[in-house]
């Protein structure tokens, strides 16, 4: 029996240090950590002016403080104050380490990007220089080709004016026969208007049936005889027809 007891013992130990060991190192890492906040927080507060911001991160890193003094004393009280260290220690050097590492990967992207812009410069310089040359070559052609442009225009204006010379001559002859025929046609369809006038109305007094005193009664009364009805003998229009039309 004394040799179980004994061994129940030991292994209620190594579990007893295995705890204590885990229970440091996870202490030791987050105060690490808490360190490292801590300490950001102090370098923005001093480039900060005083006021609300600067007291709301003072007072950050006040708990912050209050924190590591809290696991200060719960690792004394644990007994692993030497396992806390150590493990802070080992955070805090695997930190340096990732931030050096991160910062020669910055300092290796900037180099190639730094190489890839001069070669880029490079490049940009010799196509400066290359168009710096065929300029006067495409200059000169943009010259003779301008010089051709302005003989053509000139040949195509004087064309264009000489045309529009003759167009405008044979309008105004034309409009001048045209006009000519307007007039001539204009008195003879005024002409024939008048006869056909008179001869309708010559007409029109002719097929009226009334008597000539109703004719001048109508005229004096402004009455239209051809809507009148005739009350006479066989139909004939009387002074009274036209008296009745009137007030009708």
């Amino acid at each position: 029996m004394s040799e179980v007891q004994n061994l129940q013992q030991q292994m209620q130990q190594q579990a007893t240090q295995s705890a204590q060991d885990f229970y440091g190192q996870s202490l030791g890492s987050l105060k690490s950590q808490i360190q490292s906040y801590r300490s950001q927080m102090e370098h923005y507060s001093e480039q900060l002016s005083e006021g609300d911001a600067q007291a709301q991160i003072q007072e950050m890193i006040d708990s912050y403080m209050e924190l590591e003094g809290s696991m200060d004393q719960a690792a004394q009280d644990a007994g692993v104050q030497d396992a806390m260290d150590e493990a802070a220690q080992q955070t805090e050097q695997q930190m340096q380490e990732y931030a050096q590492e991160t910062a020669q990967q910055a300092q290796d992207t900037a180099g190639q990007a730094a190489d890839q812009a001069g070669q880029a410069a490079e490049q940009a310089q010799e196509t400066a220089g290359q168009a710096t040359q065929q300029a006067p070559d495409t200059a000169s052609q943009a010259g003779q080709v301008a010089e051709q442009a302005q003989d053509s225009a000139g040949g195509a204006a004087q064309q264009a004016q000489d045309a529009a010379g003759q167009a405008a001559q044979q309008g105004q002859q034309a409009a001048g026969q045209a006009a000519q025929q307007g007039q001539e046609a204009g008195g003879q369809a005024d002409q024939q208007g008048q006869q056909a006038a008179q001869q309708a109305g010559g007409q029109q007094q002719q097929q009226l049936n009334a008597t000539q005193a109703a004719r001048q009664k109508a005229q004096e009364m402004g009455v239209d005889l051809s809507q009148v009805q005739g009350s006479g003998a066989e139909g004939r229009i009387t002074v009274k027809d036209v008296t009745g039309a009137a007030n009708q």
